[in-house]
């Protein structure tokens, strides 16, 4: 495995706290486990997963192995000194995204409409059980809930979330993890741009990155006009489980498949199984990093063929060097003398 940047260590931290609230949410529905105790046993989870990666990380980083800075490089150049380009487009960047944050946590801005993920953490903590009751009528279930739908774990991530800290659902489901997701949308987008941009390039690539960020943050902002868009779902659904895996799982894929950074990129496939009710947990990641490694493959082999048939076109050229035609003639500049 390549090194890993900052923020693929993020994401991928991410993705294990998910598994981890997969593993104590099917203890609750299958185990029958009071939801206060499911509660208690992902924080313990996630506290010891922390630590123990922290040490890992720690170990890594001290040997050099497998492990660099995130998105910051150093030097841009010769002198190190930023541009004026780069400098007004990352306080482009800063605005758009400040401008966002705002959104999110200042008005009323969440679609509700066909979601009950509220209502839904709420009856997880009114009744200290998982899918104990229907959120809507209060009673309980008469002809159950598909399995497919019952195993993904959000409802109880973000239940657990507010029993340990206290806050509402409400509060927790369309503020905080709104403000999580934009936070790992930015981070995967961010490792995309060091992907595309690497500093190996040369002299210019801290304001390419700059400039690729502020136009993602900007066609985020001109997709919240309709609902269904990416922009849209960032900014008024930020909880589910769909915008987590295309602003999130997906360009962090795209960024690792650039990278030809295949085994982290396989942690996104049972991360959209957990959170996202299509096509049975294949979805999407499945297909896209599959796609991604043929098309790298592809690459692969028309390079090597062209290579092939560079180096055998070089070699014939040789043979009727000047070079040559004076080795065969003992050295002289001619087979001609007077």
């Amino acid at each position: 495995m390549k090194k890993l940047l900052t923020g693929d260590c993020l994401i991928a931290g991410g993705i294990l706290i998910t598994g981890l609230a997969e593993a104590v949410h099917l203890a609750g529905v299958l185990l029958g486990w009071p939801f206060a105790r499911c509660a208690a046993a992902l924080g313990g989870l996630v506290c010891a997963a922390a630590g123990a990666g922290i040490c890992v990380l720690a170990v890594m980083r001290k040997r050099g192995k497998g492990f660099s800075r995130g998105l910051r490089n150093s030097g841009g150049g010769e002198s190190g000194q930023r541009s004026r380009g780069e400098l007004l487009s990352w306080a482009a960047f800063a605005v758009l995204a400040a401008s966002q944050l705002a959104f999110i946590c200042a008005g009323d801005t969440a679609c509700r409409e066909g979601d009950m993920t509220v209502e839904t953490v709420g009856s997880f903590l009114a009744m200290d059980g998982i899918y104990q009751v229907n959120p809507v009528t209060g009673a309980n279930y008469t002809q159950g809930i598909p399995s497919r739908l019952k195993i993904l774990c959000l409802p109880t991530l973000y239940g657990s979330l507010c029993k340990i800290t206290g806050l509402s659902p409400e509060t927790v489901v369309h503020r905080v993890i709104p403000v999580m997701t934009l936070l790992g949308c930015y981070t995967a987008f961010g490792l995309v741009s060091a992907s595309l941009f690497p500093q190996e390039k040369g002299e210019g690539f801290r304001e390419k990155r700059a400039c690729f960020m502020t136009i993602v943050s900007f066609l985020l902002w001109a997709g919240a006009y309709q609902y269904g868009m990416d922009g849209f779902n960032l900014l008024c659904c930020g909880w589910r489980g769909v915008t987590i895996r295309n602003l999130v799982y997906l360009p962090w894929i795209l960024s690792l498949c650039i990278r030809r950074n295949w085994l982290p990129a396989l942690l996104c496939i049972p991360g959209e199984a957990c959170t996202v009710w299509t096509l049975y947990g294949c979805g999407i990641c499945l297909p896209f990093l599959a796609g991604m490694a043929l098309a790298q493959w592809c690459c692969g082999k028309f390079s090597a063929r062209g290579s092939a048939r560079g180096g055998g076109a070089q070699g014939r050229g040789e043979g009727h060097s000047p070079v040559r035609i004076k080795e065969k003639c003992g050295g002289r500049d001619g087979g001609i003398t007077s």
